[in-house]
Order: structure tokens, then sequence, then C-alpha cells
């Protein structure tokens, strides 16, 4: 895994929490999986509302919902 070195600004009471209860090598390790989950998250999110926004536009489109009510017929078939 390839690292780059970054220079962050933090509040100070932020970063003196921090200090308090990460020991002294392991600030970057922990710094890294906190962004990483973060940014995870942030995709995830993005993700959700993109295809929350494309479900809409979908449940929109007429000409779509009348070639679905034509096939319903065929979905529920044989399944009793």
């Amino acid at each position: 895994m390839e690292q780059v070195r970054v220079n962050l600004t933090l509040e100070r009471e932020v970063w003196g929490k921090f200090s308090a209860i990460v020991p002294r090598r392991k600030k970057s390790k922990v710094i890294n999986e906190l962004l990483k989950n973060e940014v995870e998250k942030t995709i995830r999110l993005n993700e959700e509302k993109a295809l929350s926004s494309a479900f809409q536009e979908a449940s929109r489109n007429k000409q779509r919902l009348e070639v679905i009510r034509e096939w319903e017929p065929l979905d529920a078939e044989g399944w009793d």
C-alpha cells in the first residue's frame, strides 16, 4: 500500500482529545482508518442517492409503467 504524507489543520480541542486517547505511534493508522470509513460511508450515501433518484425517475416513466403492467399477469402465473 502506497502512502502519502499530508499536513492537516485541526481544532486544538479535537487534537487534544485525540492525542489523549490514541498512542503516539498509532495516530496515523487511526486517522487513516477513520478517513477510510468516512469516505466509504460518503460513497455509499452518494450511490444510494443516485439509485433513489433513478428509481424515482423510473417510477414517473409512463411508458415503462405500461410495459410493466402488460407483464404483470405473467409474473404471478404459476406461483400458486
